[in-house]
């Protein structure tokens, strides 16, 4: 009776590890795209690679004490935030998509929604917003985080404590 306890006790053990190690595996892969789209969109050149902002090109507003909605989040990223430098990555956003209740011609040159560089989807948008959504906000810089965007064993990431 006492092994067939301990077996069974291991395969209990075997099979709940089993599963926090899919639920491991399917999470990074499912933050993956939306790691890649943060970099196609060139998102760390505000925000920097860490989401705390301040990135090289202007200084970006931390993605990590901000409190939105997945919804707005979307939003904001598809939309931009006119009269700042957020710039807005839908390719129809105010021409044939209406953001803030307003299209280009509502507006003068001189506070006229910027431009990406780079477009991305609505599929792409989503990803990145769950990326932002789950692994910044309300979320302190972890060595994992770290080593999940620039590989494990970074240089970059060995001061980083978690």
């Amino acid at each position: 009776m006492y092994i067939f306890k301990n077996s069974f006790f291991t395969l209990i053990l075997v099979y709940f590890l089993n599963l926090q190690f899919a639920a491991t595996t399917n999470i990074k892969k499912e933050f993956a795209y939306g790691l890649n789209v943060y970099k196609k969109g060139n998102c760390m050149g505000c925000h920097s690679w860490h989401g705390k902002g301040g990135g090289g090109y202007g200084a970006g507003v931390s993605l990590r004490t901000m409190e939105l909605s997945l919804e707005d989040i979307v939003y904001v990223i598809k939309c931009g935030r006119p009269g700042t430098g957020m710039p807005y990555f839908y390719k129809k956003s105010y021409k044939d998509e209406r953001c803030y209740d307003t299209k280009f011609e509502d507006y003068n040159n001189s506070n006229r929604p910027l431009s990406s560089k780079k477009f991305l989807s609505i599929k792409q948008i989503e990803a990145v917003s769950f990326l932002i959504k789950e692994l910044f906000q309300g979320k302190e810089l972890t060595k994992e985080y770290c080593e999940f965007f620039f590989n494990e064993g970074s240089k970059v990431c060995l001061n980083i404590k978690n």
